[in-house]
């Protein structure tokens, strides 16, 4: 890809998540059953500062998208997801995501290891 081409497709992303963001944080967090001053006072912020991003005139930072991940008991790349993830991905915990990044990080044999122990244990 050339850097022009790279370039566009950075900016391309960049509008795409500005257009998205804001409708699915408002999504996630009605799913959740809260309003904006509850997730506000989550994470000892205004009620505005809530509302200014799911109208998207503000951007959350990665660590607040996160929090707002478990606040809202979602995977962290949901607010990026194009589609919606399977309904058994939509609800990992944040021990299913340790896990999962433990398990990245596992060589073949270990991660074989593993998946016999548990076929066995399921059985």
């Amino acid at each position: 890809m050339k850097k022009e081409e790279a370039g566009y497709a950075t900016e391309a992303i960049k509008q795409k998540v500005k257009k998205t963001l804001p409708l699915k944080l408002k999504e996630y967090r009605k799913k959740a059953g809260l309003t904006t001053y509850e997730v506000g006072a989550m994470l000892d912020k205004n009620q505005s500062t809530v509302a200014l991003w799911e109208t998207g005139r503000t951007i959350p930072d990665v660590p607040t998208l996160l929090k707002l991940c478990d606040i809202y008991k979602i995977a962290d790349s949901s607010f990026f997801l194009e589609n919606e993830p399977p309904e058994d991905l939509k609800e990992i915990s944040k021990s299913e995501r340790e896990l999962i990044k433990l398990w990245r990080n596992c060589p073949d044999t270990v991660k074989a290891a593993i998946k016999t122990l548990l076929k066995n244990i399921n059985k």
